[in-house]
């Protein structure tokens, strides 16, 4: 009898423990893993500024992004802390991006202050609650000066009670554009403004090949700034070797010449390929005449 009392104890405790073991992988299930959304303010040339935004989500231990996040942009917060003008809303692509420029009809919203705050929100889905991300930014500019010896100097300045003032303590880098990214002008790598707001550097890429009328790109830009986000400045100048295509340049044997004046390897090894599928194809064809040929004599002797 009191064996029959300890299993049943034994059986209602085990059954016990599973249901509060399923309850709390249920629970783990239908917990929603917060939605992460992050903002960085761009400009281009001072005239131009946009938004980006990434969302990502903590998914199998590990951020990922997220793909399909809708997020409203907003510029600045009325006196009750409400998201006062409407930039746009955008939608996250694969790698959990997206981004919006600011729009014309907040044009006068952005020259009537001087520090701006973007808000980012998103509504509260199925697997997200709802969330609500900050930026502020401070008015910020880059000027590019060059002189005769191929020094280029760069100034920041911030605007403050309706004029620009030198900032110092920012670092700046100074670069040229090229297809595959920005190349520094020298060996080092940014340079931080003086009590002016200035940076000087040396050009010392000199044989680093321009257009056709040697013209290079000059890029003074600073990255993720606490205060003032991203700036980026363009110019031109024509700093570096003019490239002149040769006369012969795709006449002559090479790779990259015309049809009939490929190198000769290649002609060879590609002509070696067509006629070795040809022949091997021919073989077969000739393979499977004989092969009738012997089965219809194989049926005359029968």
């Amino acid at each position: 009898m009191k064996k029959n009392i300890i299993i049943n104890r034994t059986i209602a405790l085990s059954m016990l423990l599973l249901s509060l073991i399923s309850a709390t992988v249920r629970a783990q299930d239908d917990e929603k893993s917060p939605l992460v959304v992050n903002l960085s303010y761009f400009t281009s040339n001072n005239n131009m500024q946009y938004v980006a935004v990434t969302a990502k989500s903590k998914i199998s231990g590990k951020f990922q992004p997220v793909k399909g996040a809708e997020v409203k942009l907003y510029l600045d917060k009325d006196s009750s802390g409400k998201p006062m003008g409407f930039i746009g809303k955008v939608v996250t692509g694969e790698k959990g991006r997206a981004a919006s420029n600011i729009p014309p009809a907040l044009a006068q919203l952005w020259k009537s202050n001087v520090n701006h705050t973007f808000v980012a929100v998103t509504d509260k889905t199925k697997l997200y609650d709802a969330t609500t991300t900050e930026l502020a930014v401070a008015k910020a500019r880059i000027t590019i000066d060059t002189a005769e010896d191929k020094n280029l100097t760069a100034t920041f300045s911030e605007y403050k009670g309706n004029i620009w003032v030198p900032v110092k303590g920012v670092d700046i880098k100074l670069c040229i554009k090229r297809l595959g990214g920005d190349l520094p002008i020298s060996d080092k790598d940014s340079y931080t403004t003086d009590s002016t707001g200035k940076v000087s550097g040396e050009f010392k890429r000199d044989k680093l090949p321009g257009d056709k009328d040697g013209n290079l790109i000059l890029v003074a830009k600073v990255e993720d700034n606490d205060t003032y986000g991203n700036l980026r400045v363009e110019k031109p100048i024509q700093w570096g070797a003019k490239f002149v295509a040769p006369n012969d340049f795709f006449s002559k044997s090479a790779l990259w010449g015309s049809r009939f004046h490929s190198p000769i390897w290649l002609v060879f090894l590609a002509y070696s390929i067509v006629i070795t599928v040809w022949g091997i194809l021919l073989y077969l064809v000739i393979l499977l005449v004989r092969i009738k040929k012997l089965g219809k004599q194989e049926e005359a002797l029968k």
